[in-house]
């Protein structure tokens, strides 16, 4: 046999010349080249590559890969069972996924600060109430609300702060009655007491309600029990 011949991948219809018989013979035995590839001697007629004894011995079976003139494989090609080589695409290695949690965190770090700062803007200064035995929690909306922090100050509105301030419970008291007077029902009442504020005072607040004109339900405010 020639000391180099001509190679023919059927599967890719590709030409390699000049190839060294024993580099055809180590392409054999890696799965690179299949029973339907050709060969020949520069210049003569194409043969099958299994009536070249060197090669036919060294034919694997089940897979051929593409010849590579650098000695590295580039792609793998699958058989069928009759030996009819059909070219697939090239198998990659799958690189690990790697996934970056620092925007994610960022975001939720935003997120947290977002809802904290908005929560503290609708309830500037919550009252800390006791919680409830029975019955429901109401919704303040609409009613008029009064509150009593810890050190027995009244404030007129849902936010304990100086502008909501009353000196008085006389004070607190007239302008409950101015604003039920100008209200077009009944207006609810609802007291929202310190759960360390004194009973005798949360008392005196009920009882002077209880006076005041068009003036509907008056209710303690306390948490929703769990």
């Amino acid at each position: 046999m020639p000391a180099t011949m001509d190679l023919k991948v059927v599967a890719l219809d590709r030409v390699y010349a000049g190839v060294a018989m024993n580099t055809l013979v180590q392409w054999a035995m890696e799965g690179r080249i299949s029973t339907a590839d050709l060969v020949r001697a520069t210049g003569g007629e194409w043969l099958s590559v299994t009536r070249v004894p060197e090669l036919a011995a060294s034919l694997p079976h089940g897979f051929v890969v593409e010849p590579s003139l650098d000695g590295e494989p580039e792609a793998e090609f699958e058989a069928d069972e009759a030996e009819q080589w059909t070219a697939q695409r090239p198998r990659l290695r799958a690189e690990e996924a790697e996934m970056d949690m620092t925007p994610m965190i960022d975001v939720t770090f935003q997120l947290l600060i977002f809802f904290m700062l908005t929560n503290n803007l609708a309830n500037p200064a919550p009252m800390l109430v006791p919680q409830a035995v029975h019955g429901r929690g109401v919704d303040p909306q609409g009613r008029q609300t009064v509150l009593i922090d810890e050190n027995g100050t009244y404030y007129l509105g849902d936010k304990a702060d100086d502008a909501n301030a009353v000196r008085t419970l006389d004070s607190l008291i007239q302008e409950v009655a101015g604003n039920a007077s100008a209200a077009d029902r009944p207006m609810d009442v609802i007291v929202s007491a310190h759960k360390t504020a004194k009973y005798a005072q949360v008392r005196q607040l009920v009882e002077k309600l209880g006076g005041v004109a068009n003036l509907g339900e008056v209710m303690l405010g306390v948490e929703e029990k769990k």
